[in-house]
């Protein structure tokens, strides 16, 4: 199976699209466009980093792709990484940081994208690792995941990160109003008749058994 050119991936600080380095921008800015049209989702609003490795493409069109995903998209770029081979990151501005933060986040070996909406009485279960739905979780849907989950669409159902005992895990949804979420043993049962709040949301473990959700 051919290698994809762009890959969507939830980690804990929010979504990442990475991005192989041996393509022309032409070629990448058309695997998104693709990508985002098979999801089907609105993606006004949503933040997203930009990952790469030794890229082969210029500074130039690094600055045109981060251009193209907020005016054509709406997204919020909030970072472009790009991964020199020694341990650290350089970003297009020569900034550069230790990857701590990326290899806790390698500790998680797989992730499952599901293609599809997750309707009533249906269940998702991906223990080895993060679980990324292009869709919704209706209600009496359930997902769960070893990681991270991420909704690109409303997560109306119930959701468990971090089902191993994984409090660090998240949850994201485009549109977040579930009948209850669970990171680790940490449950949350929002009330009854919640409406969406019209932008995406994250929810964490926080102290004394607590969930929070705060905007992404």
């Amino acid at each position: 199976m051919a290698k994809s050119i762009v890959v969507l991936r939830a980690y804990q600080d929010g979504l990442h699209l990475n991005i192989t380095p041996t393509f022309s921008v032409t070629e990448v800015t058309e695997a998104i466009r693709k990508e985002f049209e098979r999801m089907n989702q609105p993606l006004a609003g949503v933040s997203v980093q930009i990952d790469m490795n030794a890229p082969l493409l210029t500074e130039a069109d690094l600055a045109y792709l981060k251009t193209e995903l907020q005016d054509t998209y709406g997204m919020e770029v909030r970072g472009l990484n790009i991964a020199d081979g020694t341990g650290d990151s350089t970003g297009v501005l020569g900034e550069k940081r230790p990857l701590a933060a990326r290899a806790e986040r390698g500790r998680i070996e797989k992730t499952r994208v599901v293609r599809e909406t997750i309707r009533s009485g249906q269940t998702e279960d991906f223990p080895e690792g993060n679980l990324i739905i292009y869709g919704d979780v209706n209600p009496g849907g359930e997902v769960s995941a070893g990681g991270d989950i991420v909704v690109l669409g409303a997560l109306r159902g119930s959701a468990h990160a971090g089902m191993n005992g994984k409090l660090s895990s998240v949850i994201i949804a485009m549109n977040l109003v579930p009948l209850q979420l669970q990171i680790g043993n940490y449950i949350s049962r929002p009330s009854w008749g919640q409406k969406s709040r019209g932008y995406p949301e994250i929810a964490r473990a926080g102290t004394e058994d607590i969930i929070i959700v705060e905007e992404l």
